[in-house]
């Protein structure tokens, strides 16, 4: 979601650019990636150091009030230096994570330094303010912090690499630590501080322009996480998760992620998820939940080679049972819509428990057929479901129409215009897939934006690691939007009002 004021990623700030563009589309429905923390050199969203803490990476800096009581940091970042840098990641087409991540972290600590002075000594509003947000965030906030600073301090080895009692999560070593690092650790519950004022500023704008936003909650963190280390009996470092062979991948996946320990999440009935739902609430209004099957069985790949794969539960009653307490646990930590991301080889009881506790599910327009073998219409989607054209991990429309079966194509068209004629090339056929798919009956719609467009930009390739994964920016920063697409965006938005009554 870029601006012109980025710094070479979007930021929390440019959201609120983009929600006033698409209140202006008839628009009222915004889905993002995850926004949790990686680690250093990761791009993928979904592989967390903490299932709570947003990456500091999409803190808007120029917008960071005390800023403006250091004139010496705001006439370093307007050097021509600093700037020239700035220009250089803005015009990267892809996301430069590191870079980014390594200028904004020197620019905060130096922020986070003056706060520290002007406001902490001195025992000011802003102060009081700050201390209240980490009392009420107390419960992963203080891991959180503690974990990150130790992260550095030991070069990012391993957690299960560190001094034992540290290793363990002793209260008394990390009592200690925290008395010796008290300040670099206040450094990093600062900038969870700061994410939280522009995001609840932001979300109060989308409340105000009729705009929803929905979060994406992943189904495990990293094994390097705040979580694992602080909840070690709730994971299994010894296995990891992944998914079964399947039509796409004869091997199956291993996703590098641990395993849950399903007896201790239960006997406190999911605390941490719904810990995490709740936090979520302040971000967002919707959230996916993310592998949803995974609650149901998880498919594990045991360390020990000795061992086979397979999933945590044989028995389908149970594994039944044990994915409806889950969504019954969840449903009701938060006041936020869950929406199920059901996709993949799914047992029919799992779409049974969503009917029955009324949560989505996802209608990909691509591949849901009829028993016949033609594509269903999207008039008779269900009521409670979410559809769209494509997802994150599978190539945008218009790649799919160069390169699917002919004979799937013709069906495909087939259900789209009515009729039985050559399907044309998709830069005539785009608008007709996207009217035909705002008139789905569903009660939510996402048009990823690479469809409306017709681009070929794909953000992710399950299975493959490299630059291309997660970097995705969109060409266009929001201040231009509307003005430079005004053509396609008014005919969208007449679309979007006529077909979405």
């Amino acid at each position: 979601m870029r601006s012109k004021k980025d710094w070479g990623i979007g930021d929390i700030s440019g959201m609120g650019l983009w929600i006033d563009a698409l209140a202006e589309l008839n628009l009222d429905l915004i889905q993002l990636l995850p926004v949790n923390e990686t680690p250093p050199g990761v791009a993928c969203p979904y592989t967390a150091l903490s299932a709570f803490a947003i990456d500091p990476i999409f803190i808007a800096i120029d917008d960071i009030p005390e800023l403006e009581e250091f004139p010496e940091l705001k006439e370093e970042i307007a050097s021509k230096k600093f700037q020239a840098g700035l220009r250089r990641l803005r015009a990267s087409k892809k996301v430069q994570y590191n870079d980014v991540k390594q200028l904004k972290f020197d620019i905060l600590w130096k922020l986070y330094c003056r706060f520290h002075e002007r406001h902490i000594l001195k025992d000011t509003h802003q102060a009081d303010d700050f201390f209240a947000f980490g009392e009420k965030n107390a419960c992963w906030l203080n891991d959180y912090a503690l974990f990150r600073h130790l992260k550095d301090t030991h070069s990012w080895a391993s957690w299960t690499h560190w001094e034992e009692p540290l290793r363990r999560h002793d209260p008394a070593a990390l009592k200690e630590f925290e008395a010796a690092n008290e300040n670099q650790v206040l450094f990093f519950k600062y900038l969870q501080w700061v994410i939280d004022r522009q995001w609840r500023a932001v979300k109060d704008k989308a409340a105000a322009k009729g705009v929803l936003l929905m979060g994406d909650l992943p189904f495990m963190v990293n094994q390097e996480s705040a979580d694992v280390w602080a909840r070690q009996n709730e994971f299994d470092i010894h296995r990891e998760i992944g998914a079964p062979p399947d039509a796409f991948s004869e091997t199956g996946q291993r996703w590098g992620l641990p395993a849950y320990q399903w007896q201790e999440t239960e006997k406190n009935n999911f605390e941490w998820w719904r810990l995490k739902v709740k936090k979520s609430e302040d971000f967002y209004d919707l959230f996916r939940i993310d592998h949803l099957v995974g609650f149901f069985r998880t498919w594990v790949i045991p360390h020990d080679v000795a061992l086979k794969p397979d999933f945590d539960i044989k028995d389908a009653k149970e594994q039944r049972e044990r994915g409806r307490r889950f969504l019954e646990a969840i449903s009701g930590a938060s006041r936020m819509l869950p929406v199920a991301e059901d996709l993949g080889v799914i047992p029919p009881f799992v779409y049974e428990v969503l009917n029955e506790l009324n949560i989505p599910g996802y209608k990909v327009m691509r591949w849901e057929k009829k028993k016949d073998g033609n594509y269903t219409e999207p008039e008779n989607y269900p009521r409670v479901a979410l559809a769209t054209s494509s997802t994150h991990d599978n190539e945008p429309m218009a790649d799919w129409w160069d390169t699917v079966d002919y004979m799937e194509k013709k069906l495909f068209w087939a259900m789209v215009s009515g009729g039985g004629e050559k399907p044309p090339v998709f830069s005539r056929s785009r608008e007709s897939v996207v009217r035909k798919l705002l008139r789905a009956a569903s009660s939510l719609v996402i048009l990823p934006i690479q469809d409306i467009f017709g681009s070929r930009d794909r953000i992710n390739l399950p299975g493959t690691i490299g630059t291309a994964n997660w970097t995705y920016k969109f060409p266009t920063p929001a201040e231009n939007f509307l003005r430079k697409h005004r053509e396609l965006l008014s005919r969208f938005a007449a679309m979007v009002k006529e077909e979405r009554k």
